[in-house]
């Protein structure tokens, strides 16, 4: 249901990264899409070192087969009725992309895709799909300062007639009768799984449970509806019956399980699979994952390919009309420089180093807010972009980022941000949901002069594995030094989340910590630093892998 307009942005001039050919394989190589005169301009305009690719992959065989690559952001591959063409999403527009329905489907050599025209639904998401007569296509999009709604128009484009009033509203499947739509949406603050009259009218809710219900999508013969629920605690398939009545699960087990797709002609249910490391209410962008494949009837569930993708990967219906064949989205992996990989515990094949004299590289800058804060960075651009989202409703902070340090003379880092001046106090409480993340990884309330990776700063961090440490940078381009240090292992499971502290005196800098609900108190061994005013002070994350993502969630921050 996300849209990739809110996706963070990507890195500009990265590193090189490996190519992976596929044997057997035609492909469509794009440099850009800038040339297609998008509907959507984004808000923030940069070229990525990442490459995307569309796929199909056969059923029986496995063979998979690239029919279009590119350096833009494409997501969502629809396969038309036909099986004459893929649609797919990319800066706010849908674009259709010709291809042979043959068993190895390619477009010609010349083909470009080419943008629909979806009238006043000019900032589309990425949760789209095609009517069962063909006919119709439905999108989710924004129109205005809107959040996402739903709307219908003809297959080949034209003006489109708004459906769903209420908003935000993610769109998923159409009933086989194309009579009816079905849809998350969010109201009252709780996402759950609706259906509404293609013709419009009132909405009508078939979940009720708290937490997340997204991805449902009927069955072909209209008696089912198949979505995925987080109500259990993870995120698993479940199905009902097309009036929300008899809820059932499909799939639990260890992975975390989102949208699943019924074949054409009902014997096959595919889904996407996160790993462990992955909070049950989300499906980010840019982690390995696994379609996966079992008999509507049940049995065995089947790894079908294993991949570098996300949320954008499988999320809208897309198979072939013929029901031996899906298309898909993947992402190359970059391949990190040797000095960026990460010391291990015992025995250490490797450890990291500093980075080479001079290396740097710039910070993607997002001038988007969030909560409290004016702004969000990619700092010292990391080779795969990091993402920070805000629940009000929670208070809660998410930082997701994969980045190789914070500290020697440069760092990478997902950074949400506000300038301010004078003496400034931050707090947060931290939670790392993934307990088996590096033990390094660093959440950070920092304070920098600016937004370059190798800035004047100083912060407080807590490590992976328990160390909490105030530290600083005294000069741009300078190695990170340490004022003190509190150790914060071997804690109870059920201990209340460590909460720090940052207070900025003059030039003054002090670490407050709570290891146990005590009231927060500061820790001898001030740090002192000069930062001109205004400056940078916010909230960070970094993963300490350079190519794998992990998250921590800040509570009850407080900015003063």
């Amino acid at each position: 249901m996300r849209t990739n307009l809110q996706t963070p942005l990507h890195q500009l001039g990265r590193t090189c990264i490996t190519t992976i050919w596929h044997a057997s394989t035609a492909v469509l190589i794009a440099g850009s899409l800038g040339d297609l005169d998008a509907q959507q301009t984004p808000t923030v305009t940069a070229t990525t070192g990442l490459e995307y690719s569309i796929e199909t992959i056969g059923i029986d065989t496995g063979e998979r087969n690239i029919v279009y690559r590119t350096r833009d952001h494409v997501e969502a591959p629809n396969w038309s009725r036909d099986g004459h063409y893929l649609l797919f999403n990319l800066k706010g527009g849908i674009y259709k992309l010709p291809i042979t329905a043959d068993a190895k489907p390619t477009p010609s050599p010349s083909t470009k895709p080419q943008l629909i025209d979806t009238g006043m639904a000019k900032k589309c998401n990425n949760d789209h799909g095609i009517s069962f007569d063909g006919k119709q296509l439905a999108v989710s999009a924004r129109s205005g300062e809107t959040k996402s709604q739903i709307f219908v128009l003809p297959i080949d484009g034209g003006e489109a007639r708004l459906v769903t009033p209420r908003a935000p509203s993610y769109w998923h499947g159409w009933s086989p009768d194309d009579k009816t739509l079905t849809y998350c949406a969010e109201r009252d603050g709780n996402f759950d799984i609706y259906t509404i009259p293609t013709a419009g009218g009132p909405e009508k809710r078939l979940t009720t449970n708290p937490g997340l219900d997204d991805g449902p999508e009927y069955s072909p013969d209209g008696r089912y509806i198949y979505f995925n629920s987080e109500r259990n605690g993870s995120m698993q398939i479940w199905r009902m019956q097309s009036d929300g009545s008899k809820q059932e699960p499909v799939v639990a087990d260890e992975y975390q399980n989102w949208f699943p797709h019924l074949s054409p002609d009902g014997k096959w249910l595919v889904f996407i699979s996160f790993g462990k490391d992955v909070i049950a209410d989300e499906h980010p962008e840019n982690r390995d994952v696994v379609i996966r494949l079992m008999p509507t009837a049940g049995g065995e569930i089947r790894d079908l390919a294993k991949l570098f993708g996300g949320q954008g990967t499988l999320n809208v219906p897309s198979w072939a009309p013929d029901s031996r064949k899906l298309a898909f989205m993947s992402v190359t992996k970059p391949v990190p420089p040797d000095w960026s990989l990460p010391s291990r515990p015992a025995p250490n094949p490797h450890k990291q180093v500093p980075p080479p004299e001079g290396f740097h590289r710039p910070t993607v800058l997002l001038n988007q807010p969030l909560g409290i804060f004016e702004g969000q960075a990619d700092v010292g651009g990391p080779l795969l972009p990091g993402n920070a989202n805000y629940n009000a409703r929670t208070g809660q902070y998410r930082l997701t980022s994969a980045s190789y340090n914070i500290w020697y003379q440069r760092d990478e880092l997902r950074y949400v941000w506000k300038q301010m001046s004078g003496d400034v106090s931050l707090s947060a409480s931290v939670t790392f949901p993934n307990r088996n993340g590096y033990y390094d990884r660093k959440a950070v309330l920092m304070f920098r002069q600016d937004l370059n990776d190798d800035s004047k700063t100083v912060m407080v961090a807590l490590h992976g594995a328990g160390l909490i440490h105030l530290a600083q940078r005294p000069e741009k381009g300078a190695k990170i030094v340490e004022s003190c240090r509190v150790k914060a292992g071997d804690r109870r499971a059920d201990a209340p989340p460590i909460r720090l502290g940052i207070t900025k005196r003059g030039d003054a800098f002090a670490l407050l910590v709570s290891l146990n609900g005590e009231p927060m108190h500061e820790v001898d061994g001030a740090a002192q630093l000069h930062l001109d005013g205004p400056f940078y002070v916010g909230l960070g994350f970094c993963s300490h892998l350079p190519v794998t993502s992990d998250t921590v969630v800040l509570s009850d921050v407080v900015l003063k």
